[in-house]
């Protein structure tokens, strides 16, 4: 692997996120009127960030793994 994918959101995409969030609630509340409109997008977006959490753990166990199988490789592990 040659690069580890950064675990925290930048502030950028954060804030774009939060915004649109808003925004979905207020339609649902103000415009639709039920409020299981406006939650369920928002347990959407946390069941996803909480999957991309669990991928990138994923990868950083599996280059600790490849690091430690070359050490290993190059005789220095005894």
């Amino acid at each position: 692997m040659a690069h580890w994918s950064s675990p925290a959101l930048s502030r950028s995409w954060l804030g774009t996120i939060v915004v649109l969030y808003a925004l979905i609630l207020a339609y649902a509340i103000v415009i639709v009127g039920q409020l299981v409109l406006g939650v369920l997008p928002g347990l959407v977006l946390i069941v996803i960030y909480l999957f991309w959490r669990l991928v990138v753990a994923i990868e950083a166990i599996a280059d600790a793994q490849q690091r430690m199988a070359g050490y290993d490789d190059e005789g220095n592990g005894e």
